[in-house]
């Protein structure tokens, strides 16, 4: 063992000795177990290096406008409302980057799975499908989701509403990120990529909170959030991201003429060159 790989389990050792601090909370060994399942998992590692090449292959032209599409105008729209005193007591847990934040951890699954940088029909297929909801509402579960919701600005008003339940909630939480931060040094994996890793997780501790109808993020919550990031380090994306495509829902108005609702799939509407 050289030098470096001391140091790397000495922090690693410093760091499960403060997560063991939290070994009471119903789902630590899971948590524990997981973050020692990713320092021999190659697909962390390789997502990981991901972000210092870029994702789209080189020519696409797609782009996109964050108001043109409903779930993500929403998601910005009540998100990025801060109030005008910015005060220790108002900061929000989560903001409107840790939701475009998952939205990368996708794409960099995508990438890893197919081997190749994103075409303009992969990019349009995580952008404008019903990827990033599966995830939003439905968590843990977002390999099996539900009847998706009408996008509202006000749950994402919600999400930034939340705080942490505790001090030691929120020390559980970062004592599993350091863990991850301690692997992305050691494997010399890109620093923005971890820090998207927990910005991700955040966001989804606080979509857990409102799954489970809790006015704050609790333990249970951190599992939550954590493990459903975890897996995103084990599974191909792929199949889900095409199923929320083909079944996007696209953007409805009410044509009051007709007196029926019209679908429009922005994946055919909406689509500029730059």
């Amino acid at each position: 063992m050289d030098y470096w790989d001391e140091v790397f389990e000495e922090q690693l050792d410093d760091d499960l000795k403060k997560l063991n601090e939290f070994s009471y909370v119903e789902g630590f060994d899971l948590i524990r177990e997981g973050l020692l399942n990713l320092r021999d998992n190659q697909q962390f590692i390789e997502m990981g290096r991901i972000p210092k090449t870029g994702f789209n292959k080189e020519g696409s032209k797609w782009k996109f406008e964050e108001d043109k599409i409903p779930f993500i105008k929403a998601a910005k729209d009540g998100m990025s409302n801060f109030p005008l005193l910015y005060l220790p007591p108002l900061t929000k847990v989560v903001k409107y980057n840790f939701f475009i934040g998952l939205y990368s951890i996708i794409q960099v699954n995508y990438i890893y799975c197919a081997n190749e940088k994103l075409d303009d029909e992969d990019y349009r297929s995580i952008i404008l499908g019903d990827i990033g909801a599966y995830f939003t509402y439905f968590v843990e579960d977002f390999e099996n989701p539900g009847e998706i919701p009408e996008p509202s600005e006000e749950f994402f008003k919600r999400l930034t509403d939340i705080k942490y339940e505790s001090k030691e909630v929120r020390k559980f939480f970062s004592c599993i990120w350091d863990t991850i931060s301690t692997f992305t040094v050691h494997y010399e994996t890109h620093i923005n990529h971890c820090r998207t890793v927990g910005f991700s997780a955040l966001y989804l501790c606080a979509c857990s909170a409102l799954k489970n109808n809790h006015d704050s993020i609790t333990f249970e919550d951190v599992v939550t959030g954590y493990l459903t990031i975890f897996k995103l380090f084990y599974i191909d994306i792929r199949p889900l991201v095409k199923k929320g495509y083909a079944n996007y829902r696209g953007f409805y108005y009410k044509n009051k003429k007709a007196g029926y609702p019209k679908r429009i799939l922005w994946a055919d509407y909406y689509s500029t060159e730059k």
